[in-house]
Formats: C-alpha cells, structure tokens, sequence
C-alpha cells in the first residue's frame, strides 16, 4: 500500500508539472486571468467559483482519457504489462535527459485560442476541459510518466485513481490563480515564464530518477 501512496503522489506532482512546465500552455494564464478580472469588475461570479468549475472541467477531460486508457490497460495481458514498463520508462529516460539538457519540445506546438460559452460557467468548463486536454500534447513527459506509473499496476481503481490525482494537480495552479490578487498573478506567471528552463530541467532529474529507480530496482530487479 506505500508503493501506491507514492505513486499517486507522483501522479498529483506530474499533474501540478504539466501545464507549469509547457511554454505553449503557460499563454493561457494571462487569458485565464484577465477573464477572472473582466468577471470581478463586472460583478459577475466569484473568481473562486470559476477556479471550481475551472477544476471539474480539468477533471472531466482526465476522467474521460483515464477511463479509456485504464480499460485498455485493464484487458492486456500480464505479458503485455511486464513489456510495456520497462519501454515506457526508458522512453521517459531518455526524454528527461532532453529536459534537462534543454530540450522544449513544447515549442513545436502553437497556441490556440481558449473556446468561449454563453455564460461564465460554461466558459469556465469549456476552458477547464480545454486546458486538461491541451495540457496534455504539450508536456509528453509527464503523460508518459504517467503511463509508466500506470503499467507497474493492473489495478483498474489504484490506476484510475493516478489520472484524478493527475487532474487535480493540472487544476491546482488555475484554483490557486483563482483565489489570489491579480497583481499577485501577474508576478507568478512573469516568474514562470523567465524560469521556465530551470523548472523543465529540475522536473526532468526528478523523472529521470524515478524512471532510473523503476528499471534498475524494480524491472531488472524482478527478471534476475
């Protein structure tokens, strides 16, 4: 049970990495806080609201995409798994290796415009999945960590369990944005943004320990 602990803490931290990490997401924070500010002067719905609604559509998006990978994942074989660890860890050594060398395969992505609803709730949502599954291409690492997390164990509600914590985490900068002063986010995004090489290249020693951990301690371990 503390192997499980750990890896859904690892899944809630490769969720909180994944949009801080992507330059091609961090524009839609500058977005996402001028219409938390257009809200504010207009009276309409609380920024802390939003942040929730912001949050279950982040949610949602990883609920769909985790269902469908976990029953995937559910009807392979045990053959299957024991193969598909160790390729994805090493895939996601190696792409560490790039993140820390400064590598940003992010930038091959463009930014696209975030859609808009009639009313406020249903923009928040329609950003909230929109951001979830934008996040996603953007910052293939921490998928894949994901998905290697995921293959060590077959257990459908351990795994489904790693991509809501995976959410949560994508969501949290957007709730915490959504509770601060708008001059207080204006300084984290400007501190993301000028950081933005430090924090892949930290994010990618701390994947590359983990994938390093699994293939010398757990693969290599169990096939001697």
């Amino acid at each position: 049970m503390e192997l499980i602990f750990e890896t859904w803490a690892l899944s809630f931290l490769a969720g909180v990495y994944t949009p801080l990490g992507a330059m091609c997401v961090l524009p839609l924070y500058p977005g996402y806080i001028a219409y938390l500010a257009g809200q504010a002067r207009s009276g309409g719905t609380s920024p802390i609201k939003l942040g929730l609604i912001v949050t279950t559509g982040v949610l949602l998006a990883l609920f769909s995409f985790g269902l469908i990978f976990v029953s995937i994942l559910q009807i392979s074989t045990g053959d299957v798994i024991g193969i598909l660890g160790p390729v994805i860890y090493t895939l996601l050594a190696f792409m560490s290796i790039a993140m820390i060398a400064g590598f940003d395969i992010s930038r091959f992505f463009p930014v696209i415009s975030t859609p808009v609803g009639r009313t406020p709730y249903i923009t928040a949502a329609l950003f909230g999945v929109f951001f979830g599954l934008v996040s996603l291409p953007c910052n293939p690492a921490s998928i894949i960590l994901l998905f290697a997390i995921s293959s060590t164990n077959v257990d459908f509600v351990s795994n489904f369990i790693n991509f809501v914590l995976f959410g949560i985490g994508m969501a949290s900068p957007l709730l915490i944005l959504s509770a601060l002063p708008m001059n207080k986010n204006r300084i984290i995004i400007r501190f993301l943004t000028g950081h933005h090489l430090i924090i892949n290249r930290l994010a990618g020693i701390l994947m590359l320990a983990v994938a390093l951990y699994y293939l010398i301690f757990v693969f290599l371990h169990e096939s001697i």
